[in-house]
Formats: structure tokens, C-alpha cells, sequence
């Protein structure tokens, strides 16, 4: 399946190689597909041909039905508190947003969202059962094969023994994969977006904070203890701030939407503090929009680029994404541009390209779902096909 949606227009041959079994192996499983109407079949036409020339049957080609599944995902952010829904082929269908969320009790906004996501799902008017999964994106340390959330300083939660996914499951009564913002944002490029053809890479998150996630191979990097990409607390310059470690010299205070607001003069505190997620938002969006502080939002960039030098010689990524409202920024963009030309003698044409994510958040953690539950050795595919069968008993009973 991951094949046929990455190469739409493949013949059961040529997936049969690209696979390494065997063309009969390849036409039973399609099959199966077709069957349950996740895959389709369709006359490729050759334009390259003349219409006398063109005689007998044409290609027959095969591609993902988009309607056929769909993935739902929850976006935790203190920017978009949000709910999604994407088709097979990992386009958004439908999406909802939600202001002034307290985030304080884990437990509360994971039902918060579960009841958002239900709702959204009942007034899209598509049908549940062909949802594979939940995907969640979040700002926290976790550990996806547990569906535990580990440490969020951004939210104030810790070890919540997977009590935030449970309440989803027991909502939405479907499978749910938790994981870091970066992360699934990183997986959403791999699959559907800038990075399709890079087998590694690196995805940087700018917003109020920083975070990364790094693929090897086609994989996500997580480390021995599962955790990985914690860039914001690269050693910087030394600040009057106090990061969420207790340190003052992380970049967290440098090159990020904290660090920018704090040079414009708009906190009146030093310390990170959980209960002005909103405020932290809502302050770094303006400045956004404000042109008066576009040198220090390039500045900001500036900043990053140090960290992200030390990422291409230790990892030697074939690209590094700039996710985030801030990381995404022109301004910021140029600013870590214009450093890793003067500083660190970048060249793309020999070195790592530098380029802005196409994957919003509100969109990764739906595309999370998707490829973890439909493009993955975990696709269900005997509830799809008991479903079909439950509905075509009813239809011809």
C-alpha cells in the first residue's frame, strides 16, 4: 500500500519488484485490496503514443482510493488547539479549531480534544469505520511504542503512564499514536511532503521553543533511551533567561519565539512559565506580522545556525526542513542563511539544502495516523474487509 500511494500507476510487475516477491504474490494481494476498496485500477494512457499506434489494451495501473480510508489526528499546541481528518492519500478533509484550552490537567485535555475530534468526525459525515487511527502531536518527550507522554515542560505534565491516550482510545474507540511535534512532522515529510525521495534528513521546530527530529535511512532517530532531537538545549550564548533545564545558556533562549519576545521588552519574568502558553503565542504571532522587528526575528535565526552546522557534520543530512511559525519565517530563514554562509562557508551545492516545510502541525498529526496505522505493517486489514462484507449483507439481505 505504501507503494502503490507513493507511485501511483504501478502495474502489479513492477510493485512485485519494487516489493521482492513474486508477481502472483503481488496480483493476490491486490486483490485483497481491491476487494475492500483501498486500492483501485485504471487505464494508463501512453501520450506519447499516436492514436494509430495505439492498440490493445492499455497499462493497467493501480492507485490509492482516497476516500477508501481516512486518519483523524490531535494537534496539542498552545497556537492551534485542533482537530483533523485526512484521506487516504494524506490531503486534508476536514479540520476544526478551538480557543483558550487550559492545559493543566492531562487528563482533561485529553477528553477536551477526544470530544472535539468526535464532533468533527460526526459532522463530516464520513463513515468511522474506515478511520484507521488517532495520531497526536505534541510538545513533550514520549514514547510512541508505550503511548506514553514522559515530560512536557511546555504543558507541566510528567509520566502520565499513558493516561492522555487512554482517554482518547476510550472516546473515540479507535488506535492511538502519540508522539513529539517534531517527530510526527518530520514522518508527515518523509511520507507526503518535501522529504518523498530523501533518505535522511533533519526537521528543525521553531516556535516558542525548539525541537528536532532526525531520520537516518528513512527512520526516525530516537536513541537508546527513545528520546531524541533535543536541540533547544544546544549550548548558546549566556542570556538573563532561565530555561525550562534551569540553565541560561540554552538555545531555547537564543533562537526561538521566547527568546524573540523577551529582546522585543514583552515579558515581564525571566522564567519559562507554563501558565502563558497563550500569552507566548498569541505575542510571537503578532510580532510576526510586525515589521518593525524584523531584524530581530533574522537575528533570532542567526542564532540557530551554530546548532545546525553541528547537525550537518554529525549526521550529514541531505536536507534540513525549517518547521514552526517562527522556523518557517522568511526572516528567520534568511537570518540562518545568511550565518551559515558567513560563519560556517555553507554551500548547498556541496553541503545539506536548507528548505522550508511543506507539513503544517495541524496536518502531521493526522498524517501520524496515516502512516502509522494504514502504511505500515500494522494496517488492520481483516476489520476493513469484515466491514465490507457486514455492509454488502445488509445491502443484499
Amino acid at each position: 500500500m505504501s507503494q502503490i500511494q507513493a507511485n501511483p500507476g504501478v502495474s502489479r510487475a513492477e510493485l512485485a519488484r519494487m516489493c521482492g516477491f513474486s508477481e502472483m504474490a503481488a496480483t493476490r494481494i491486490v486483490r485483497e485490496l481491491l476487494a475492500v476498496r483501498i486500492v483501485e485500477e485504471f487505464d494508463i494512457v501512453d501520450k506519447t503514443k499516436t492514436k494509430k499506434k495505439n492498440v490493445g489494451r492499455p497499462k493497467i495501473g493501480l492507485r490509492i482510493v482516497k476516500s477508501g480510508l481516512f486518519a483523524v489526528g490531535i494537534t496539542v499546541s498552545a497556537y492551534h488547539s485542533e482537530v483533523s481528518i485526512c484521506d487516504a492519500d494524506g490531503e486534508l478533509f476536514a479540520s476544526s479549531r478551538s480557543e483558550n484550552l487550559s492545559f493543566e490537567n492531562v487528563e482533561d485535555a485529553a477528553r477536551f480534544y477526544a470530544n472535539a475530534l468526535r464532533e468533527l468526525i460526526e459532522t463530516s459525515e464520513i463513515d468511522v469505520d474506515r478511520i484507521v487511527g488517532v495520531g497526536v502531536a505534541l510538545s513533550a518527550r514520549t514514547l510512541p511504542d508505550a503511548g506514553e507522554i514522559v515530560t512536557s515542560e511546555y504543558f507541566g505534565w510528567a509520566n502520565d503512564g499513558g493516561r492522555f491516550c487512554r482517554e482518547i482510545q476510550q472516546i473515540i474507540n479507535l488506535p492511538v499514536q502519540i508522539e513529539n511535534i517534531a517527530n510526527a512532522l518530520a514522518i508527515a515529510e518523509m511520507r507526503f511532503g518535501v522529504a518523498r525521495k530523501i533518505a535522511d534528513f533533519a526537521l528543525i521546530h521553531v516556535a516558542t521553543f525548539v525541537g528536532a527530529g532526525m531520520v537516518s535511512e528513512r527512520r526516525l532517530v530516537r536513541g537508546d533511551s527513545g528520546i531524541s532531537g533535543l536541540l533547544g538545549h544546544f549550548r548558546a550564548e549566556e542570556r538573563p533567561l532561565t530555561c525550562v533545564c534551569g540553565r541560561h545558556d540554552c538555545l531555547n533562549l537564543s533562537a526561538t519565539g521566547f527568546g524573540l519576545l523577551s529582546k522585543m521588552g514583552k515579558l515581564d519574568h525571566q522564567a519559562f512559565d507554563t501558565s502563558k502558553l497563550s500569552f507566548y503565542a498569541d505575542s510571537l504571532l503578532a510580532a510576526l506580522e510586525n515589521d518593525k522587528v524584523s531584524d530581530l526575528v533574522t537575528e533570532a535565526g542567526e542564532k540557530l545556525a551554530p546548532a545546525l552546522d553541528s547537525v550537518a557534520k554529525l549526521l550529514g543530512p541531505k536536507m534540513i526542513i525549517l518547521s514552526g511559525y517562527l522556523g518557517a519565517n522568511d526572516r528567520y530563514i534568511d537570518g540562518v542563511m545568511a550565518m551559515l554562509a558567513q560563519q560556517f562557508d555553507h554551500d548547498p551545492e556541496t553541503s545539506f539544502q536548507l528548505t522550508k516545510g511543506t507539513i503544517s502541525s495541524v496536518e502531521s498529526a493526522a498524517l501520524l495516523a496515516l502512516h502509522s496505522f494504514c502504511y505500515s505493517d500494522r494496517f488492520d486489514y481483516d476489520r476493513f474487509a469484515r466491514t465490507i462484507e457486514q455492509s454488502e449483507e445488509i445491502a443484499h439481505g
